[in-house]
């Protein structure tokens, strides 16, 4: 049932899909950006003797450009995704549209988005205090959690916070859709996700961590 649920889904066009996901995670990160990183917060731990207001109001300009660049956001990460992927499809003579592959993506990209509405569930349903540090070393399902976050760079909490479970969730959702088209066995295609997208999110965090360490 599930199966042909994600058939209809893939189905529909494109760029219906793109929307889809673009609200979706632009509703993670408005609820982010004026729930938990509210008002208040950004007071309590501002210094300056003067000029809050003109502060905030920057803050919330920044805010309304990443609204904006969402849909080039979901876009590109799906693109290069793609892009990587497909490379280790080709490598196998495995065949599968490009506008396919990227319709999957860009659904799969719905579990790379839910950090976002699990931080302000998590902030502002269950948790109701907190401090802006707590914020900035939160990162659910992540491997930050083996490491303590107080004692590490800030870039480099924010690196190991996206080695996490819900782009292992992305990635066998992928590759799971992927087994529906085609004869391949799901462990294959995993692999082929894992060595592509998946080397490529670590090698790109490797650098990261290596930068700032």
């Amino acid at each position: 049932m599930l199966k042909a649920e994600i058939k209809d889904l893939l189905e529909k066009p494109a760029w219906v899909l793109l929307i889809a996901a673009t609200l979706f995670y632009l509703t993670g990160l408005f609820l982010f950006s004026h729930f938990v990183w509210s008002s208040d917060i950004y007071e309590y731990n501002y210094r300056a003797e003067t000029g809050f207001e003109n502060y905030i109001d920057m803050v919330r300009r920044v805010d309304f450009v990443r609204y904006i660049l969402s849909p080039l956001y979901i876009f590109s990460l799906s693109g290069i995704a793609m892009g990587l992927i497909k490379i280790g499809l080709t490598g196998h003579n495995i065949e599968l549209e490009n506008r396919l592959l990227f319709k999957i993506i860009l659904i799969a990209t719905f579990f790379l988005s839910l950090p976002l509405l699990v931080k302000s569930v998590w902030f502002v349903l269950i948790q109701g205090s907190y401090t802006m540090n707590e914020v900035k070393y939160f990162y659910p399902l992540s491997v930050l959690y083996f490491f303590d976050p107080q004692e590490l760079h800030i870039k480099l909490v924010k690196a190991l916070g996206r080695l996490n479970l819900y782009h292992l969730a992305f990635m066998l959702f992928i590759a799971w859709c992927i087994r529906i088209y085609t004869k391949q066995s799901f462990m294959c295609l995993f692999g082929i996700v894992i060595y592509t997208y998946g080397l490529g999110l670590l090698l790109l965090q490797g650098i990261m961590i290596l930068i700032f360490m």
